[in-house]
């Protein structure tokens, strides 16, 4: 399931909880954040109520599991914390864009938190 990220708080995956003694994965797209002649040179990720199994990987493209393909995705594998009752994840982007002006985004953060339930 895909949510949208408006930038204005985290994003609460409150239909997509998370078991408390498993490891997944969390992806993030930029397909549709990212303006023209724009790209990500820098990347990384920090959680809280879990310990990062594999840190911010450029993953390109990757389609769910309805078959929907998105774009300029990135990928943070997490373990969940003994006794979490959720993870937030924040990924942080730079960017630079082309031109005779760069005009990339510094620092910019993308929030996720999941709660943590017993599946």
């Amino acid at each position: 399931m895909s949510y949208t990220h408006t930038n204005r708080a985290p994003i609460v995956l409150t239909a997509d909880p998370v078991d408390p003694n498993s490891t997944d994965w969390i992806y993030f797209t930029y397909q549709n954040w990212l303006r023209s002649g724009e790209s990500i040179t820098a990347h990384s990720a920090s959680i809280v109520g879990g310990t990062m199994a594999t840190a911010s990987t450029p993953l390109g493209t990757v389609a769910d599991a309805d078959g929907v393909s998105y774009t300029n995705v990135f990928g943070v594998q997490f373990t969940v914390s003994a006794g979490a009752t959720e993870v937030k994840i924040s990924h942080r982007v730079t960017t630079t864009t082309t031109g005779a002006i760069d005009l990339g985004r510094k620092s910019m953060d993308h929030t996720v938190i999941i709660p943590v339930r017993h599946l």
